[in-house]
């Protein structure tokens, strides 16, 4: 895959994901939250397998990573995320998601002999995570109701779960059909959150309105279907590590769609802040450019 294909993809993954943290609060105004991320991981699933069978291609995979993916990545990630942003905001939400490229790098160390764990990488990851911290630092504290903290908290541990599945999807994934690993990954998501769901939550308290049906299918079709399987086609071909930085980039979006959509604040710092990631950002993966 040439190198400009790469990059159009990545940054295609930071454009739609930027927008997912604040299409997920609007779902959630509506829709509970393990119902709704179960619908959509469900949908996602569903119309990815149909994809690849309209393709010609065979629905066989390693099933043991789409098992993998599906209970880490999709269930237990994005099931706390939900969960979070029903007490702190998209904004909050997205910048503490951003410790994620901290434990890629730790897990990498560990199980990709070709992403050593180097010093520089981890000045990079600090310097890129201190400007998140600068940038939205007046934001930090954003929230309201008893379950705040737990909520940051859950927030901060979720990335734990989609590591475990980069580094194993950069592992086991070669020669493997994007879109039927996802699929079936997606499917097995989806029906874990709606198992979550269906003793806990309401369903017959959903208002389908036309914002929370728009939110679910904006979020299955191009917040899931598509980041999914182009996350996994990315990290065929760059380091792991550098396919999470993505999580750095993206609470500045995200912020800013917050402040358009849901009058949620945008700090003076955050100029400053988003030097500082991308400082970060270069330390780190000025390593990898030279080795390529």
């Amino acid at each position: 895959m040439s190198r400009a294909l790469v990059w159009t993809l990545y940054a295609a993954l930071v454009l739609v994901w930027s927008s997912t943290w604040v299409v997920i609060a609007v779902g959630l105004e509506d829709v509970a939250p393990f119902f709704g991320a179960g619908i959509r991981f469900s949908l996602a699933g569903v119309g990815v397998l149909v994809a690849a069978v309209a393709l010609g291609r065979s629905l066989r995979t390693d099933f043991l990573l789409s098992a993998l993916v599906g209970v880490l990545p999709f269930a237990t990630c994005y099931g706390l995320i939900y969960w979070a942003e029903q007490y702190v905001t998209s904004g909050l939400a997205a910048v503490l998601f951003g410790v994620l490229p901290l434990y890629v790098a730790l897990l990498a160390a560990i199980f990709l002999p070709n992403e050593p764990l180097r010093p520089r990488l981890i000045v990079g990851v600090l310097i890129a995570l201190s400007g998140l911290v600068l940038a939205f630092s007046e934001s930090l504290d954003l929230g309201t109701g008893e379950h705040t903290a737990l909520a940051a908290l859950a927030v901060v541990c979720s990335p734990i779960a989609s590591a475990i599945g980069n580094i194993a999807i950069k592992k086991r994934s070669e020669g493997l059909d994007a879109l039927v690993m996802n699929g079936w990954a997606m499917i097995t998501g989806g029906v874990l959150l709606l198992a979550v769901s269906a003793p806990t939550e309401d369903w017959g308290a959903t208002e389908w309105s036309a914002a929370s049906i728009g939110s679910i299918l904006y979020l299955a079709v191009l917040g899931t279907g598509f980041t999914f399987v182009t996350l996994t086609i990315l990290l065929r071909e760059l380091p792991a590590v550098t396919t999470s930085f993505i999580s750095m980039i993206i609470p500045f979006g995200a912020l800013a769609l917050g402040a358009i959509f849901r009058d949620e604040p945008v700090t003076a710092l955050a100029v400053f802040g988003a030097m500082l990631v991308v400082a970060g950002i270069v330390v780190a993966q000025f390593r990898f450019a030279r080795m390529r």
